[in-house]
């Protein structure tokens, strides 16, 4: 019964990963079971190069020979190859062991079988392509004389952009089945269990002899055929092309009937006995004519008259199929799938050049049928934006537009993100509304939520862009906007997106508000049981409630540019989307705080938009509206004034300003007409001729003229011609006289003495000189310098009539005294910022005291923008080399950020002419900054070391007096790291084995404060092992036990740390991070940590990846400490074997290698604070510590405080060891504190070793008994200082170090000045020029010293 194969019964069944083990090593390892059958076990694998597949075919019959059918797979392999057949995917591998078959090829995430049922849904013309592929698939096989033999949907492959592969090829099943035995079909072909049957009818026989069948002399081998006994000379077992085409002919026909299988096996065999209900019901149910005659050709019962897929072609081109997908679409597309295979930014950046052209090709060559109206397709191609309305069927685009979605996820570069929004962006033009809502909008969103700013931005305006062209909405996608839109989008106005971001969504929030009422009122209207006004108002009020926040978040947001924004780019939209109720309390209730704003532009919008809203709001806000208006009269802005006056103006001519509310406001701004300022001029006089408009002859002759009178040259009769008045209007007031007046000091004394000089001049008669009153010396000398200005009795009656708005323009001019930034639209600079503009940069850096340098919070820094940007890295020898890439540390000391900001807040407000200043500031800034870099550079080699030691936070003379200024116990277990969040700075972070980060500030840990607590936690839930502070302070990297890499936000306001990111670092199995080192500068933020296994990361946190990676040799011990060059230049790193690697982090590579004498695992390394090329160590035991030279290898000092032979290379004596290490100088000479596990704190003067001491004894320590001596001798050419113990009374020395394990702690419970464990870290913080060390314990205490 059946073949051989089918009838062996296995002995024992083993899961697929069983046939992995052990078989193919590290190159091929097992990723998940894909299902098995009899026939083959299915798995999903992993290789170097990616993802396969690897069936496997289980030998239970070891003779069975399987040579022949691989050299068949292997022949098929490279002849497909060599062809060229793009949309073929035949095995790449085939391997025989004793147990197993092996035939594997790429790994294709989803068959046509998965695709069919799978959201989008596929449109007409793309099952269109899919079709014309596969039948150029089946036509690139059969020139090849290979046919396929197994074609269904699961056999045949689909890429994410819709291209078709066609897999699996089945040379090694056979070709002829018994007709009355299932066995061999169900074992060899029914692999997915769907019992459908496609083979083609000719491929059963009978297993008889018969007289009707001619190849009868062969069929008594039939049932003993199998995929083992097959012979390569039996005519009888030769796939044709015409079997494929009949297979390929039902895959389409399911294909095209929503997925409908057309035949099961007995469906089929019932078929091949003439049967043809079935195939014309599923022919039945295909509309297009020419595609159910090709699908009804295909799976003919006669295996003659079928075509072959050529043939197909050729009858379908121009009609089934476009012209396009021949001349075009076929060959154009390859290019994204045939080798080299490229990559999502190179896709993108090849479509972003081509789309012009697609376009063109895609839309002129619409798949129009013959009946259609010439006229109508001749217009369709004059205009494109046409093909945004035809039906998908001949909506070529949306092949393109597949393309470009599919690359989005995979993009790195955020231009080619940006390029790829464009794309969609213009495609959304041409394609469907269904089109954009269901293909492009959730792309589109994906890259407004996880994008860097730039990114997001270009997402927004394609959002809108693209939502205002969709017409039809279907009415699944309804609610799409309040359900999905708006509440994706709404994150982006919180104060955490950048301002750009905020600024784009301002632009675009009223657009988006338009859309969505749109959206409910086509859906509305499209209902087909008229959608209730209930929920219709229900609907509305939601989308009002979800815009509302959006706009609220806004219109408080703290950037004076996102609300001007959002003021002028369609404030009025939104009152209308609004209505009047809401828009009064949404928008006039927040507009108006705007007025207070310090930005002379956000005040300038107000008034430009203040209209617009009152049109919506109605009159009755015209109580509201006046005063506004009227504070915006007296502005320090000229340019607002007359925005003010022009906003009245509208008002007054749309009615919205009462009468006698119009009436006063022409009395109070009528002196105006003398301003200096002809736009305020010129909009006064608009002003008052529309009110003269408005207003009766009476009104206007007994209210208007009256006012205005005293102002005008001649008398005047058509006020209501603004020309005519301007014209007629008196000389202003000279601007040098406004502006010396506004510039006198005591404004109201002028004014006075102006009243009393008018008055005199009224009691003199004609003709005769006045005589004034005598006025102080002041006002004497002011008025005679405005005389000589032009000063008359006319501009003194002018003056006179502006006395409000000038005392109230001092008023505000007086609070403005001092911003520097907004001084009446002029930049001022200070002496102190003037001075960092200053060149020689060194010679000016040598004068500044080193106290002013250093106190800003920073690393000492050159006084200038560019010195410190600028400061070579200096290599192990001390000279200088090319900059660093990756490594390098770039800076700006803080005097030029305030500089820069101070330019920043004049220039942005100017938005009507922000881009031209922007540009040309940058580009001189930008010049000069490397013209003083090209100059500095010759000198800061030099000047470096120098320098170096001038600069210093210590104070001279500043020693360390051990008294004990806090004590701190939060931490419950050992604190591993001390962290300052700024260099010299007062708060700094510790790390536990606890698993917490706490953050301590020591200007509230100095004993003025009552309670001794941390200012922030955060639980990690996992022991920290590294810290490191970033980005200015205001982040911290915490590297943990598991291997992970933890980015802390640092909230001033919060007691708590936010985590910001989270990076596991599993790639390359280094372990878990050991220590790190920040290198954090205005150009660049980078972290360089070490793990346990030898990696050296540098991980770039502005750009969120890796810079470059090290790796350290196991042979020399895993990595317990590294330390960094501050210029960034170079690294180095201790081992628990005792060497010293240093790297060139210009090159990258380990330029020297220091060994310890006795390979003593170094506990600690430090950079000098002197001599860039000595390095700092720390080893374990004898509290030894050493300073080594890089550049020669040589020890050049040893601190020894230990009671063991000095430099003895055994550990046995004293286990004592140096776990905290901080240097300084302090008058120009190096110091080092110690702190040890012995309990101690010791301060070593490098210069004078005599002046060194012991400056925090161990608990246990009775310093009445016994002195600390110190002294200096040369040993095998290094300098060693020696700590000696002196008795002063009858104890022994050695009952000194006695260890906490020896004597339990007892006692009183106040805290002791002393640590009763080892000490792990040391640091020092600075608070108002006290400095303060701190030093953390295994004990988890804390305690801060001065």
């Amino acid at each position: 019964m059946g073949n051989q194969l089918v009838g062996i019964a296995p002995s024992q069944i083993y899961a697929v990963e069983h046939y992995f083990s052990g078989q193919f090593g590290s190159e091929i390892t097992f990723s998940s079971n894909m299902g098995s059958t009899r026939f083959f076990k299915v798995a999903k694998a992993k290789t170097e190069e990616g993802l396969i597949v690897v069936k496997v075919f289980v030998k239970h019959d070891p003779t069975l020979p399987l040579e022949d059918h691989k050299e068949r797979l292997e022949g098929i392999k490279k002849t497909l190859t060599l062809a060229n057949a793009v949309n073929c995917l035949p095995f790449q591998r085939v391997e025989l062991i004793d147990k197993a078959a092996y035939i594997m090829r790429e790994y294709v995430k989803h068959s046509l079988y998965d695709r069919v049922s799978t959201r989008p849904f596929l449109t007409v013309l793309e099952k269109k392509w899919i079709t014309f592929q596969i039948l150029c698939a089946l036509n690139q096989c059969h020139k090849q004389k290979i046919c396929h033999g197994d074609i269904k949907l699961e056999n045949i492959l689909i890429t994410s952009w819709n291209w078709i592969l066609l897999s699996d090829f089945a040379s090694f099943k056979p070709t002829y089945l018994p007709e009355d035995n299932p066995a061999d079909y169900t074992y060899f072909f029914d692999t997915s269990r769907r019992r459908t049957c496609y083979i083609a009818p000719e491929r059963f026989v009978k297993t008889l002899a018969s007289d009707d069948d001619g190849n009868n002399g062969n069929m008594s081998v039939i049932h003993t055929d199998s995929i083992i006994r097959l012979a390569p000379s039996y005519a009888g077992n030769t796939l044709l092309p015409a079997m494929d085409i009949f297979s390929a002919g039902c895959a389409l026909l399911e294909l095209w009937t929503e997925g409908t299988a057309p035949f099961e096996l007995s469906q089929l065999l019932a078929y091949r006995r003439g049967e043809r209900d079935l195939v014309e019901k599923h022919l039945a149910g295909i509309e297009n004519e020419r595609l159910r005659n090709l699908l009804a050709s295909m799976i003919d019962i006669q295996a003659l008259n079928r075509k072959s897929a050529e043939d197909y072609l050729d009858q379908e081109r121009g009609q089934l199929f476009p012209e396009y997908f021949y001349s075009f679409l076929q060959s154009y597309l390859q290019m994204f799938s045939s080798t080299p295979i490229m990559s999502p930014d190179d896709k993108i950046q090849c479509l972003h050049k081509d789309i012009g052209h697609c376009i063109k090709v895609l839309t002129q060559a619409q798949d129009l049928s013959p009946e259609e109206d010439e006229h109508d397709a001749e217009q369709e191609k004059k205009d494109p934006t046409m093909c945004g309305r035809l039906p998908p069927e001949h909506d070529g685009l949306i092949l393109i537009i597949t393309v470009v979605t599919s690359c989005i996820r995979g993009l790195k570069q955020s231009n080619t993100k940006i390029a790829a929004l464009e794309l969609l962006q213009k495609l959304s033009k041409y394609t469907t509304s269904e089109t954009i809502l269901d293909r492009i909008l959730p792309y589109i969103l994906n890259l407004a939520q996880k994008s860097p700013a730039k990114v997001q931005v270009q997402a927004i305006e394609t959002l809108t862009a693209c939502l205002s062209m969709v017409k039809d909405i279907p009415r699944s996608d309804a609610n799409v906007f309040p359900e999905y839109i708006l509440p994706y989008i709404s994150d982006l106005t919180s104060e955490s997106s950048a301002v750009i971001v905020r600024v784009a969504f301002a632009r675009n929030i009223a657009a988006l508000a338009k859309s969505a009422v749109y959206f409910l009122e086509e859906t509305q209207r499209n209902a087909p049981n008229e959608m209730p006004t209930p929920r219709y108002e229900a609907e509305l009020n939601a989308l009002h409630d979800i815009v509302r926040q959006a706009v609220l978040s806004l219109l408080t947001d703290s950037q004076p540019i996102v609300k001007q924004t959002l003021m002028e780019s369609g404030i009025c939209d939104l009152c209308a989307f609004f209505g009047k109720e809401k828009a009064n309390d949404v928008i006039l209730s927040h507009i108006m705080t705007f007025l207070n704003d310090e930005d002379k532009n956000l005040r300038g919008a107000f008034y430009d938009n203040i209209a617009g809203v009152a049109g919506y709001v109605g009159w009755q806000a015209s109580d509201i509206l006046v005063p506004l208006l009227q504070q915006g009269f007296t502005d320090r802005e000229e340019f607002v004034i007359a925005k003010a006056i022009r906003a009245v103006t509208i008002l007054i001519e749309l009615g919205h300003i009462k009468k006698p509310a119009v009436t006063e406001i022409v009395k109070e701004t009528a002196c105006y007409l003398c301003h200096p300022n002809l736009w305020v001029r010129h909009e006064i006089c608009g002003m008052i001729a529309t009110t003269a408009r408005n207003l009766s002859a009476i009104d206007v002759q007994c209210k208007i003229m009256p006012a205005i009178g005293a102002f005008l040259k001649v008398p005047l009769i058509q006020v209501e011609k603004a020309h005519i008045l301007l014209d007629c209007v008196q000389p202003p007031i000279p601007r040098q006289i406004f502006d010396s007046v506004l510039r006198f000091q005591d404004i109201h004394h002028f004014l006075g003495a102006l009243e009393d000089r008018a008055r005199v001049r009224s009691q003199t008669r004609h003709g005769a000189l006045p005589q004034y009153e005598d006025m102080g010396q002041t006002l004497r000398n002011l008025f005679r310098r405005l005389t000589s200005e032009g000063l008359t009795d006319l501009i003194e009656m002018q003056l006179l009539a502006m006395k409000p708005f000038l005392i109230s323009l001092k008023h505000k001019a007086s609070q403005d005294l001092d911003d520097t930034a907004s001084g009446n639209g002029r930049i001022v600079v200070s002496r102190k910022q003037v001075a960092c503009h200053e060149y020689p940069l060194a010679d000016k850096a040598i004068k500044m005291p080193a106290e002013n340098r250093s106190s800003e919070g920073h690393a000492p820094a050159m006084v200038s923008p560019a010195s410190d940007a600028v400061a070579t890295p200096l290599g192990p020898g001390g000279m200088g080399g090319s900059p660093a890439t990756g490594g390098m540390a770039l800076g700006v000391p803080t005097t030029t950020v305030s500089a820069a900001t101070s330019l920043g807040e004049y220039t942005m407000p100017e938005r009507n002419c922000w881009l031209e200043r922007s540009s040309e500031c940058r580009k001189d800034l930008e010049t000069l900054t490397q013209k003083i870099k090209s100059r500095y550079n010759v000198l800061a080699i030099s000047q470096r070391c120098s320098y170096d030691k001038l600069v210093t936070p210590y104070p001279p003379n500043w020693r360390l007096n051990g008294t004990l200024v806090a004590h701190l116990h939060e931490h419950s277990e050992s604190v591993i790291k001390l962290a300052s969040l700024r260099p010299h700075g007062s708060l700094f972070a510790s790390g536990s084995i606890d698993g917490t980060v706490r953050l301590w500030d020591c200007s509230k840990l100095n004993g003025n404060q009552g309670i001794n607590k941390s200012r922030q936690v955060y639980f990690a839930n996992t022991p920290i092992y590294a810290l490191a502070a970033c980005d200015s302070g205001q982040s911290l990297a915490v590297g943990g036990k598991d291997g992970s890499l933890l980015m802390m936000r640092i909230d001033r306001n919060s007691a708590k740390m936010t985590l910001q990111q989270a990076l596991e670092q599993n790639e390359h199995n280094d372990g878990p991070v050991v220590d790190m080192h920040a290198y954090d500068q205005a150009t660049q933020s980078v972290i360089v940590y070490a793990t346990l296994y030898g990696g050296i990361v540098a991980w770039d946190t502005r750009m969120q990846h890796s810079a470059w990676r090290l790796q350290n040799e196991l042979r020399h011990g895993v990595i317990t400490t590294i330390c960094a060059d501050p210029t960034g230049s170079w690294l180095a790193t201790g081992t628990s074997g005792g060497k010293h690697i240093c790297w060139d982090l210009r090159f990258r590579l380990p330029i020297a290698e220091i060994k310890h004498p006795a390979d003593s695992w170094i506990r600690k390394v430090a950079c000098h604070p002197t001599e860039p090329s000595y390095l700092i160590s720390a080893s374990q035991s004898n509290n030894e510590v050493s300073v080594w030279n890089i550049e020669t290898g040589q020890r050049q000092t040893v601190l020894w405080a230990s009671p063991a032979p000095v430099l003895t290379n055994t550990s046995l004596n004293d286990p004592a060891t140096t776990c905290g290490i901080l240097s300084g100088v302090v008058d120009g000479a190096p110091f080092i504190l110690t702190g040890s596990s012995d309990q101690r704190i010791r301060y070593w003067d490098i210069a004078s070793p005599k002046n060194s001491s012991l400056k925090v004894p161990a608990a246990n320590d009775n310093l009445t008994d016994v002195a600390f001596n110190y002294s200096a001798r040369l040993i095998d050419g290094s300098q060693v200082i020696e700590e000696q113990v002196i008795s002063m009374g009858t104890g022994e020395s050695q009952q000194l170090r006695t260890s906490t394990e020896e004597n339990p702690r007892s006692g009183p419970d106040m805290p002791t000045a002393s640590h009763r464990d080892a000490i792990t870290d040391l640091l020092m913080c600075k608070d108002k020029g006290q400095i303060y060390i701190a030093s953390a314990s295994r004990d988890g205490v804390i305690k801060l010293w001065k």
